[in-house]
């Protein structure tokens, strides 16, 4: 008896003539909850409604992206300013292919998982066959176009090697300076902490290395002395240069901002994920950058640590325009990815100040601009301008 009267009493506030009860028993309107109730209600399915509608839409976009995809030779799953996938983007636009860029959201990732288990970018899919790592990708297209193999043979020269298990078992900094910690230092210890704890209940996983991924198939036997050069290079260009990006990009807590200003901008993200990443990603990418810093022991002041990399890429060219001499080789061209990944930003314009590299990274991108077959592309921002202070270098 309770439950029904509870329903009735309940029953008016969805009808049109809303109704209350005295206590003799009479029935009297409502003046209070009907007005207020059916606009609350209207809103309610509009919203739903709305929602349901961009839903919808937004997935009828995605896989219209996915089919174009699938046209192409060339797929690049990248994120437009991750310095992997800028190295890849780079060496599409200089072997003058035409490719197809998609922008994968680091939230879903959904991109890639319509066509793969793997959670890394950058991915390509090169006549069907999905190439990982981005060294491995370069050389594996390198060694195609030189030697006209069908790249379904080429991957079988770059077999993948089980070195054991993976250490995910990631220390805390300490502070080995004995200086006195200052309130973000104490903060990012507390993170350390954290982070060391709950490594430490993750299994270790396999970990996988490609002996050859720096070397080209099939070159000419009187180049071998350049093909030694130009792996040292990229040699040095993942295990060194690479290091030294995410702690200057994210710097300090406003450069940190500013750089996620300039990715949402780029990236694939909803309204709603632009405005978390940019708080949120920034934070959490200021302590990463932090801890970065300290893992490959950089000194405290990252901007040296960078014009030190950019100075002693510069004086290894020896006066010439290139690593390549009078034509990029493929370490020029990946050393530009990764150079592209954070121009623009205030560590590219203090770099731009204390170094020469300017002048060598214009030529790269004229030489680019040249060489692409899709042209300029929203997905690498920064072929849309060369500095026109340089205009009279020619490649």
């Amino acid at each position: 008896m309770f439950v029904i009267k509870r329903f009735t009493s309940a029953a008016p506030l969805l009808t049109r003539n809303s109704y209350n009860f005295n206590r003799d028993g009479k029935r009297i309107p409502n003046t209070f909850i009907g007005p207020f109730l059916r606009p609350i209600i209207a809103m309610g399915v509009a919203t739903v409604g709305c929602f349901c509608m961009w839903y919808v839409s937004k997935q009828a976009r995605a896989k219209e992206t996915l089919n174009t995809a699938a046209e192409s030779r060339f797929v690049l799953y990248q994120y437009s300013n991750c310095p992997f996938c800028s190295k890849v983007r780079a060496y599409l636009h200089s072997c003058g292919e035409d490719f197809q860029i998609v922008e994968v959201n680091p939230i879903t990732k959904k991109e890639t998982k319509a066509i793969s288990d793997y959670k890394k970018v950058p991915l390509l899919v090169a006549d069907g066959i999905q190439l990982k790592e981005s060294s491995v990708i370069t050389s594996v297209l390198d060694t195609h176009f030189n030697t006209g193999t069908p790249i379904s043979e080429v991957v079988e020269w770059y077999p993948a090697v089980s070195t054991g298990i993976e250490d995910t078992n990631k220390v805390a900094i300490v502070n080995h300076e004995k200086k006195e910690l200052t309130g973000v230092d104490k903060l990012y210890g507390i993170y350390c902490n954290i982070y060391t704890a709950w490594h430490t209940y993750r299994k270790g996983k396999e970990k996988l290395e490609y002996p050859n991924k720096y070397r080209i198939m099939g070159y000419d036997e009187n180049l071998h002395e350049k093909m030694l050069h130009e792996a040292k290079w990229r040699k040095w260009i993942d295990n060194h240069f690479v290091h030294l990006i995410s702690p200057n990009v994210y710097r300090t807590w406003a450069e940190a901002v500013t750089a996620f200003d300039y990715f949402t901008t780029n990236g694939n993200f909803s309204d709603f994920e632009k405005t978390y990443i940019r708080y949120v990603g920034a934070a959490a990418m200021y302590m990463i950058g932090k801890r970065l810093r300290k893992r490959h022991n950089l000194d405290r002041d990252v901007r040296s640590e960078l014009y030190s990399g950019l100075n002693i890429w510069l004086r290894a060219m020896k006066g010439k325009k290139f690593h390549g001499g009078d034509k990029p080789n493929l370490a020029d061209i990946e050393m530009y990815g990764m150079c592209s990944a954070f121009h623009g930003m205030p560590s590219w314009e203090d770099a731009v100040q204390n170094t020469k590299i300017e002048k060598w990274y214009n030529r790269m991108e004229r030489y680019l601009k040249k060489k692409s077959a899709i042209g300029l592309t929203s997905a690498n921002p920064t072929l849309t301008s060369v500095s026109t202070d340089n205009a009279a270098v020619s490649v």
